[in-house]
């Protein structure tokens, strides 16, 4: 009778929060229903979709019809996969933008308060938003890269220059286009997170992947613009799908690829102290 007393009383004097699976099952079962009900959250996804493939194929469909009457230094310099895939430069604005909504949503309707007081382990919330946006945004951009490969190299078959998945080079820049356009959904949830306002986050996103590049690239090609600018996101993210052909500013795709995880992990991480440090 003692010993059961002893046990119950020392059962009594242990922690009752549950064990760290849990917790984590318990965030992200209500970063998800969260996650789904947002409006926007299918709204931008498919707006994503039909910019791109649109894009691509109108792009296609207009280099065929403007073949014919075409140059021979144009020809020549033709690039089937490059401009197939160059809805990305814009393109990567629609996935950027869907990462910060995941968080801003929170900050705009005073949501991310019920959220810190339901879960305090704001790094656990963070760890769960990151996760379910890598479900959603790797997918995703999966299927709008392979539908708009298809339909453009379908439209260009038969007319101009062409490739498959069969040819050299061609799976790796198909997966770095995937590869960008999720960790383009990354950059853009920390930059949420660090912004605290949709307006402040999209214009952050449009300020790394497009105004940044579009600036820096113009300036005189130095030995400090050598060793910084070809680092940016924008320009990490077309070392992984544009042709290196005449492209001598661009890393090559290995080392933008981890340039770029790099970015994703720095941002995480402040992203993270911000969480931490930060009032709702």
């Amino acid at each position: 009778m003692t010993e059961t007393m002893q046990a119950t009383t020392a059962s009594a004097g242990r922690p009752a929060g549950p064990p760290g699976r849990l917790r984590a099952r318990a965030a992200l079962s209500a970063e998800w229903i969260k996650l789904r009900s947002l409006r926007s959250m299918l709204v931008t996804p498919a707006l994503a979709a039909v910019f791109c493939i649109g894009l691509g194929s109108l792009v296609c469909s207009n280099h065929v019809n403007a073949w014919p009457t075409a140059s021979a230094a144009t020809k020549a310099a033709f690039n089937p996969l490059d401009t197939n895939f160059n809805f990305l430069v814009i393109g990567v604005l629609f996935f950027g933008v869907l990462g910060a909504l995941v968080v801003t949503n929170e900050y705009g309707n005073g949501v991310i308060r019920a959220t810190l007081a339901a879960t305090p382990q704001r790094g656990l919330i963070l760890a769960a938003k990151t996760a379910l946006l890598i479900l959603v945004a790797l997918p995703l951009s999966a299927v709008i890269i392979f539908a708009a490969f298809l339909a453009g190299e379908g439209i260009l078959a038969g007319h101009l220059p062409h490739v498959t998945l069969a040819d050299p080079g061609v799976p790796g820049r198909v997966l770095g286009a995937i590869f960008y356009l999720t960790a383009a959904s990354l950059i853009g949830l920390f930059l949420g997170v660090l912004a605290r306002s949709a307006a402040v986050a999209m214009t952050g996103v449009v300020g790394v992947f497009l105004v940044l590049g579009t600036l820096l690239d113009n300036l005189p090609h130095s030995d400090v613009w050598r060793h910084t600018v070809p680092y940016i996101p924008s320009n990490l993210g077309d070392a992984l799908w544009l042709s290196h052909t005449g492209t001598t500013s661009l890393a090559s795709p290995a080392v933008a690829a981890v340039w770029l995880v790099a970015w994703v992990i720095v941002l995480g991480a402040l992203a993270a102290c911000s969480l931490r440090l930060r009032d709702a």
